[in-house]
């Protein structure tokens, strides 16, 4: 028999921020992006089981990013709009 299982899929939520937010890598002020992924263990190529999770803010012209922690993500998210 043979299973294949992986790692590495990645599911996005992203959300945009309200107020404008200076980036000092490209020197641009923009509406910054935030966004959570988890990345699953997958079976047969089928996300199962989730085994980490990131939150970071990141600018949306150079990609210049920042890890935030679960309840700062939180935070911010309250006043985010959904990213399309």
């Amino acid at each position: 028999m043979i299973i294949i299982a992986g790692a590495g899929h990645a599911n996005k939520e992203k959300y945009v921020i309200k107020e404008d937010k200076h980036c000092f890598h490209c020197n641009n002020s923009s509406k910054w992006i935030l966004q959570k992924i988890k990345y699953f263990i997958t079976l047969f190529f089928l996300p199962v089981v989730p085994y980490k999770t990131t939150f970071e803010l990141y600018c949306p012209i150079c990609g210049n990013s920042v890890k935030l922690e679960k309840e700062t993500f939180n935070q911010m998210k309250r006043t985010a709009e959904p990213f399309k």
